[in-house]
């Protein structure tokens, strides 16, 4: 039975942690290549010929499912820490309660959250570099001494460089990527993202339109609060770019489903899966 062209995620079961955050990472074409590769599962993997897997080909395997567990993982983990912000948002701030702790804790969870965001990003950008790799491809990487680490630029360098004919589209995904990840940047980049707290609340605020390097002080949120401008609280900052993060990396599962790149890869390493594993779309009723 071929593989069908829509995923049901629902239809696909994993820990307690993935089905809590299921509906909103929304990855059904991560959920769909899991179940293509029997989980990435080790012991549903043989050589084509039937012989045992070398450690090699063992390794490899296993590096790939840590990676692509590590995509939802991360994702995941920028919902858990939002929540971690909205209960501490929705807690009282009183005599007992301190505004100093507040703006810490919840500082903490965003960049967290932000983290969380790049790493997912970094994530799939080297399953996908392990996926697609070939021996013809020229490497942009020569100290062999080291293992090859794909950022998502250099990715998008190594495609380009090897002239691949999903170069333009993949770079686009990944671009669009990038710019979900652009609080996390500035944190990284210039030392820290300004906010505003609340000092009767306890709620963080910074810009509702953020750009990086804007605002490096508290004087400049300030005069920029004092002018009018739109702010977003923490959460309000972090959701449409968390989601959207899910959604393109999604498209990036999409790809690697439409374009067989899992079976390539097989072909290509002379691997096969066992005929005792069979995918949801394959079960009988």
């Amino acid at each position: 039975m071929p593989k069908p062209e829509i995923i049901d995620r629902h239809r696909c079961s994993g820990k307690d942690k993935e089905e809590k955050y299921k509906d909103l990472t929304a990855l059904d074409y991560w959920w769909g290549v899991r179940e293509l590769a029997a989980d990435f599962d080790v012991n549903n993997y043989t050589a084509d010929d039937g012989s045992d897997l070398t450690p090699g080909q063992h390794n490899e395997i296993a590096y790939i499912q840590l990676l692509h567990y590590t995509v939802e993982v991360k994702l995941a983990g920028a919902f858990y820490q939002m929540e971690t912000i909205e209960r501490l948002f929705n807690s009282p701030l009183d005599n007992k309660s301190s505004l100093d702790l507040r703006v810490f804790e919840a500082k903490e969870a965003f960049d967290a959250l932000n983290e969380d965001m790049y790493q997912a990003t970094c994530a799939i950008a080297n399953q996908m570099f392990m996926l697609m790799n070939r021996p013809h491809f020229q490497p942009i990487k020569m100290d062999h001494s080291k293992p090859t680490a794909m950022s998502p630029s250099e990715l998008r360098y190594w495609l380009k460089m090897n002239k691949h004919q999903d170069f333009k589209s993949l770079s686009a995904i990944f671009n669009d990527c990038d710019n979900q990840l652009d609080i996390r940047h500035h944190a990284t980049h210039y030392g820290a993202v300004p906010v505003y707290a609340d000092a009767k609340t306890g709620i963080l605020y910074t810009q509702k339109n953020f750009r990086i390097g804007e605002l490096l002080t508290k004087y400049d949120i300030l005069r920029y609060m004092k002018s009018g401008k739109p702010m977003a609280n923490l959460v309000e900052a972090a959701k449409p770019r968390t989601v959207s993060l899910c959604a393109f990396i999604n498209r990036l599962y999409k790809y690697i489903w439409r374009k067989d790149v899992f079976e390539q890869y097989l072909e290509n390493r002379g691997l096969k899966l066992k005929s005792t594993y069979k995918p949801y779309w394959e079960m009988t009723e």
